[in-house]
């Protein structure tokens, strides 16, 4: 279904003409900013209280559009179109159209069950958190409310499956399964091989990420990352559609979407890097012990410089002080390969540093990576719709190395019988 409306702008009077069509969402909020004076305009469908703000509907508006005022074609699920009205040609048409009802069907899916995840986003969030707390008795009311998350024992092994149902539900619809089928397949194998292989060093690797807190601070820090992405669904939604679609470079996909902005996001990416970077951590030292049979062991190669060992290169200790983008570079032939297209270590810096600035009418953001002092003359641009989609891979990478931390944790518990 698709609505009609004309909005005026109640800063600076433009009228805008808007077609709203309809998500099967409970609740619908859309917003978009006035493209003369930036002014947010905002309005939700489902819900009771809800009231239209930043403009003014033209009442005596009679369908259809004309064609003689600014025109924008809003859908939850979808990319927005935003230029000439053309009668007929819906945001819904558009899509099938690009992508074929193949494609449209498998994305179809996976919109209805992002739908099914915001009833119960509550109770997942929980979840998370009882599980960090290790409080079980909470811990198991919780999995009682969830459809597909079950608690059979107390073991820890049916505490971490019960753990990773959820997880899963809350991932399905942002991730690709045939990824996340290889990734669970290939990890433990991994741990046999290298047990089978460099046994005492593997254990001895295991046993300081135990005692020294890493390992257990990792999967924590990325467990506290699916509530927050479930929560974020609007703005994940429409990004979907380029999983399907012909696109060009990332940085230039020229879409906007129809609700959430920049600010609301931000900091997601962010933290998505921060948690990652420290993911590559244990990603070296499974890859050293791979290569050279001992997890402190990098490649000699990028360890020597004309004045010794390059800082950083000493130990998996000292490597995890690096950054995320020289963490990388010292990784030799890595078993994960990394999605690259995901990481921008000059966006992450200038969000972290507060340096950037949001234009919400075109939603294209500017962010200034370089110190210069008191200028900001070096810049890059990116479209709001771009940087969602690099969130989006950027937390696939996450939750990837998130089931290598599974084979970790049921290695531990089921072979080599340590306490997590």
């Amino acid at each position: 279904m698709n609505l009609c409306e004309c909005f005026r702008c109640i800063t600076c009077g433009t009228e805008i003409d808007c077609r709203i069509g309809m998500s099967n969402r409970d609740v619908q909020p859309f917003q978009f900013a006035c493209p003369n004076c930036e002014e947010r305009i905002s309005f939700v469908f489902g819900q009771a209280d809800a009231e239209l703000l930043g403009a003014e509907k033209v009442e005596d508006f009679e369908a259809p559009f004309k064609g003689d005022k600014p025109f924008v074609d809003l859908h939850l699920d979808f990319p927005v179109y935003v230029g000439k009205y053309k009668m007929g040609m819906t945001t819904f048409l558009r899509v099938t159209q690009e992508l074929g009802m193949g494609a449209y069907s498998h994305l179809n899916q996976r919109l209805h069950m992002l739908n099914y995840l915001h009833p119960v986003q509550r109770d997942l969030f929980s979840l998370i958190t009882q599980y960090k707390r290790d409080d079980l008795d909470s811990f198991e009311k919780v999995c009682k409310r969830i459809p597909g998350v079950s608690l059979t024992s107390r073991k820890k092994q049916d505490v971490l499956t019960a753990l990773y149902s959820a997880t899963s539900i809350m991932s399905s619809p942002f991730t690709i399964h045939e990824h996340n089928a290889e990734i669970s397949d290939v990890a433990p194998k991994i741990y046999y091989w290298l047990l089978d292989n460099h046994r005492d060093r593997t254990i001895e690797f295991i046993d300081s990420i135990l005692s020294n807190g890493f390992l257990k601070n990792l999967h924590n820090d990325c467990l506290s990352l699916y509530p927050r992405l479930v929560s974020m669904d609007l703005a994940f939604r429409p990004a979907f559609f380029y999983d399907y679609a012909d696109t060009e470079e990332l940085g230039d996909i020229p879409a906007r979407m129809s609700t959430a902005d920049f600010e609301t996001c931000n900091n997601f990416y962010k933290d998505l890097a921060e948690v990652f970077s420290r993911q590559i951590t244990l990603i070296a030292g499974i890859n050293n012990l791979l290569k050279r049979g001992d997890y402190n062991q990098f490649e000699s190669s990028l360890k020597q410089t004309k004045n010794g060992t390059r800082p950083g290169l000493e130990s998996l200790d000292a490597f995890a002080n690096v950054d995320l983008g020289n963490k990388i570079d010292f990784i030799d032939n890595s078993f994960y390969a990394i999605d690259l297209d995901a990481i921008d270590n000059k966006l992450r810096n200038a969000i972290a540093h507060y340096k950037y600035d949001y234009k919400e009418s075109s939603q294209c953001i500017t962010y200034y990576p370089s110190k210069e002092g008191m200028s900001r003359e070096k810049y890059h641009e990116i479209q709001f719709m771009s940087f969602i989609r690099k969130s989006l891979l950027l937390f696939r990478e996450v939750h990837n190395v998130n089931h290598i931390i599974k084979a970790t944790l049921f290695l531990c518990v089921l072979v080599l019988k340590k306490d997590i």
